[in-house]
């Protein structure tokens, strides 16, 4: 099985409670301008690549609009998987989410068998990355244990790829430079039954010109991201 995951692409962060982490975005925001733009370079990629497995997207806003954009191209629906969400950076949450009859609104090729039980919202408090790592892995076990027909194309967010790379760093050994997860970037895996998992790709982004490469609200070449 080939395994992807991609970020959303940038949101729209206009409005952003000052001193908020644009990393850690408070709200369920909707993609940018730019942030379409990126989805729609990666669906083509993935067009051209001839990708025509199960997409699956955290049940974020700014998550399933990069999925719906990127699959549409590619004439495929997307399902949901809360486990693969943002971490939680705040203790209290600032949103409740969107209930599965409202992303079918604003999203039409969400699968007619596609389910999300409400609320989806990790619960607690804050998390810290070894609690997202925790919950990644459990859900990467079962789709190893019991993987779907096709290739699968995981869309997260920064904590929840990161979450995702580290697990198959481990699985193939891999233990070279670590890459940013740039908004639409993808990595690729392939993994066996076993677990055990050859790296085919990290973080690539080489499908959109540079200038359309960001981190939320940093642009390509900050050396915080390099």
């Amino acid at each position: 099985m080939i395994i992807r995951f991609a970020r959303h692409g940038q949101p729209a962060l206009e409005g952003m409670p000052k001193g908020a982490n644009h990393e850690f975005p408070p709200h369920d925001y909707v993609l940018s301008p730019l942030g379409r733009k990126q989805a729609a370079f990666l669906g083509e990629h993935l067009k051209k690549i001839g990708f025509c497995g199960k997409v699956i997207s955290s049940p974020y806003v700014r998550t399933v609009e990069t999925a719906s954009i990127a699959a549409g191209i590619c004439g495929l629906d997307i399902y949901l998987e809360p486990r693969i969400q943002e971490m939680r950076f705040y203790e209290e949450p600032p949103c409740p989410g969107m209930k599965l009859e409202e992303l079918r609104a604003a999203f039409p090729n969400i699968a007619a068998d596609a389910v999300l039980a409400y609320p989806w919202m990790t619960p607690g408090g804050a998390e810290v990355l070894d609690t997202v790592r925790a919950r990644v892995d459990k859900y990467v076990e079962e789709l190893i244990a019991d993987p779907p027909a096709d290739d699968v194309l995981l869309f997260g967010h920064g904590a929840s790829l990161q979450s995702l790379k580290w697990n198959f760093y481990e699985r193939s050994g891999y233990t070279g430079k670590d890459h940013h997860n740039w908004n639409c970037s993808m990595s690729t895996f392939e993994v066996d039954r076993s677990g055990k998992a050859k790296m085919i790709e990290i973080a690539r982004y080489d499908f959109m010109p540079l200038e359309y490469v960001t981190s939320n609200k940093r642009l390509f070449g900050d050396p915080e991201c390099v």
